[in-house]
């Protein structure tokens, strides 16, 4: 994909098409033909993706919140290489995601509504400038769907030179397996839940199975293999996907919440998310959610809202520490 500075480029998500916009904030630099050394504005819209084997996959109730996310892990890479400089054979990794819906009625579908349309507008800030080339970016986001602000957030992003990149991988994989001791895996076969409990209605898209809950309220599950899948494609290097964790993320917090004080899964949803990657996690080795729910209570609103905070283990190392706030609507 290229894009000129005054062109729109055609994303998909699935099968739908929408336009990255770039809005420089000044033309200085691309009268000099130079990267940017400052922040770039950018408007991503299109209609809500429709049909996705995985978004589209539920109740109906809301539109799903890691449209925003796909949308952000998607052209993330790509800004940093085309308006900032960075080398092509950097590739880029997200290490942090921090997502508040600020409007739920906005992210509300169902039976025969229109298909609506969501810009997502977005600044990026190089971080960590070395002989002019950003070792990262630092991304603000706001949503809007039908013109209505509904989501704000940031995200953060690394760029690693590849003999690095290998030498992480090597050095992780090496620790793995000089600690045998710290192997971690089930203590028996797993199944999946009911994909009801987790907002899902294909078995398919079940990536959590049945949870264990120790006395002091923790739940902690494991993320299945989903070999094959249309979207849990394993990431070059035979990391686990980021899709696959996030969406792990999201079955285990409302398997929390309905586990713990009965939300609703159909009609519950993250009104936050805040997550940061800690390492890498190998598809080929088992993954252990566990999640501590805190208080309920009540949303600005007054719908019932659910804190829960997770970890994400391998090898009993940390992978992702997260956040988020499970609100079930009216």
């Amino acid at each position: 994909m290229t894009v000129e500075s005054t062109a729109t480029a055609e994303l998909g998500l699935g099968n739908d098409t929408r336009h990255l916009i770039h809005c420089p904030p000044s033309w200085d630099h691309y009268l000099l033909d130079a990267p940017s050394s400052g922040e770039e504005h950018f408007v991503l819209t299109g209609e809500v993706p429709a049909g996705h084997p995985l978004f589209d996959d539920g109740p109906g109730r809301f539109h799903d919140l890691q449209i925003t996310t796909e949308t952000i892990r998607e052209i993330g890479e790509f800004v940093g290489h085309q308006y900032f400089g960075v080398p092509q054979d950097r590739p880029g990794l997200f290490y942090r995601f921090d997502l508040d819906l600020c409007e739920l009625g906005a992210w509300r579908t169902g039976p025969g509504a229109h298909r609506a349309r969501m810009t997502t507008g977005v600044r990026a800030r190089p971080a960590h400038v070395v002989a002019g080339v950003p070792r990262g970016l630092e991304f603000r986001i706001e949503v809007r769907i039908d013109d209505v602000l509904c989501c704000t957030g940031s995200a953060s992003l690394v760029f690693l030179m590849p003999v690095l990149h290998r030498s992480h991988v090597a050095h992780s994989r090496r620790a793995l397996r000089a600690a045998p001791e710290l192997d971690d895996v089930p203590d028996g076969p797993t199944w999946p839940v009911d994909p009801a409990e987790v907002g899902r209605c294909a078995p398919e898209n079940v990536v959590v199975c049945e949870p264990s809950e120790s006395s002091h309220g923790r739940l902690t599950t494991w993320v299945l293999p989903r070999i094959g899948h249309s979207v849990f494609r394993t990431a070059p290097g035979g990391q686990v996907p980021g899709t696959l964790l996030l969406e792990s993320l999201r079955q285990t917090s409302l398997l929390t919440a309905g586990r713990t004080y009965g939300l609703a899964p159909a009609r519950s949803t993250l009104a936050a998310c805040e997550v940061h990657f800690r390492g890498y996690a190998e598809a080929d080795d088992p993954l252990r959610w566990a999640a501590v729910p805190g208080p309920l209570g009540r949303d600005a609103d007054g719908r019932p809202a659910v804190p829960v905070t997770l970890t994400v283990t391998q090898h009993r190392r940390a992978v992702a520490e997260a956040r988020t706030l499970v609100v079930q609507d009216f």
